[in-house]
């Protein structure tokens, strides 16, 4: 028990550092980055109705749609939709857009004394579970999703029965590895844990969960954040995601899994001089094609 608080400790302290940025530098690697963004906090019927049929497109159960949009209007009313789109998609000059995060705490908070809200975590699995398999289910090294837990308790409806419980704390179960910043090694022991746990995913062609994990100090690679990618039929990538508790839901569109990953590495990627493994991304059990470092990380000057 006391590795594992200890590890929760430094998972949430982890995330909690993830709000300051450095200064960029002027490589090849930086004028080839994204450098915009195409997002929808959901809030109107266009963009609701686009996102229903890439879901629906992508076989999706209409129930778990359901379930999602119910996420949506909870969240959005909540916080009166302050500070979001306000219809269908929004460009801006930047990867990522700007929210009054304290200001949507107090709401929340104000209407929802006991729900802490839905995490990415809980989104992208509820939006999953029917195409994801999981054949050996092991909760051991699951103690970390404490706060899930709580939200799911304090849920205003129930997400998931025993079984879909069970499965949730075995995806989202912390995989020990090594010391060690090779990224590669860190890979394979995702992959070898997810395959003594028989964890498949039945529905890649359609669907996949895009993963940035991160490596703990004392051992362990864990899920931070999590969304589900869809290709769409108009050959673009809907990228549906839930920032955080108290964080908006956003769907972002790209033209290639590259500017997803600079979307996600220029939020994520953002430490230094640290003795473990930079952030990286995983699509469904593989490496995400094109993964890359954030430039703009002073490490990488």
């Amino acid at each position: 028990m006391k590795k594992h608080t200890s590890f929760l400790l430094i998972a949430v302290m982890s995330l909690l550092t993830l709000a300051s940025c450095s200064n960029a530098s002027n490589t090849k690697e930086e004028e080839d980055y994204a450098q915009s963004l195409t997002y929808s906090n959901l809030t109107d019927a266009t963009s609701r109705d686009e996102v229903k049929e890439a879901l629906e497109y992508a076989g999706v159960p209409t129930e778990n749609v359901d379930t999602f949009f119910r996420g949506v209007d909870h969240f959005n009313s909540t916080i009166k939709e302050e500070g979001l789109t306000e219809k269908g998609f929004t460009t801006i000059d930047s990867l990522e857009p700007e929210y009054d995060q304290l200001a949507m705490l107090d709401m929340w908070d104000a209407k929802n004394p006991e729900f802490l809200g839905y995490n990415c975590r809980i989104t992208s699995y509820d939006l999953m579970k029917d195409s994801i398999s999981i054949g050996q289910p092991d909760v051991e090294n699951a103690d970390w999703l404490m706060f899930d837990e709580m939200a799911l308790e304090h849920s205003p409806e129930k997400l998931f029965d025993e079984v879909e419980q069970e499965q949730f704390r075995t995806l989202y179960s912390f995989v020990p590895t090594e010391s060690t910043k090779d990224i590669a090694v860190h890979v394979k022991n995702i992959q070898e844990d997810w395959k003594e746990k028989e964890i498949q995913f039945t529905n890649d062609d359609k669907t996949s969960l895009i993963s940035v994990f991160f490596h703990d100090e004392e051992g362990y690679l864990f899920i931070g954040h999590i969304g589900v990618l869809i290709p769409t039929e108009d050959g673009k990538l809907l990228f549906l995601e839930k920032i955080g508790l108290q964080e908006p839901y956003q769907a972002l569109k790209f033209n290639k899994r590259v500017e997803l990953n600079d979307y996600l590495m220029n939020k994520y990627d953002i430490s230094w001089d640290q003795p473990t493994a930079k952030p990286f991304i995983m699509e469904n059990d593989e490496l995400l094609e094109g993964y890359r470092e954030n430039p703009n990380n002073r490490e990488n000057d």
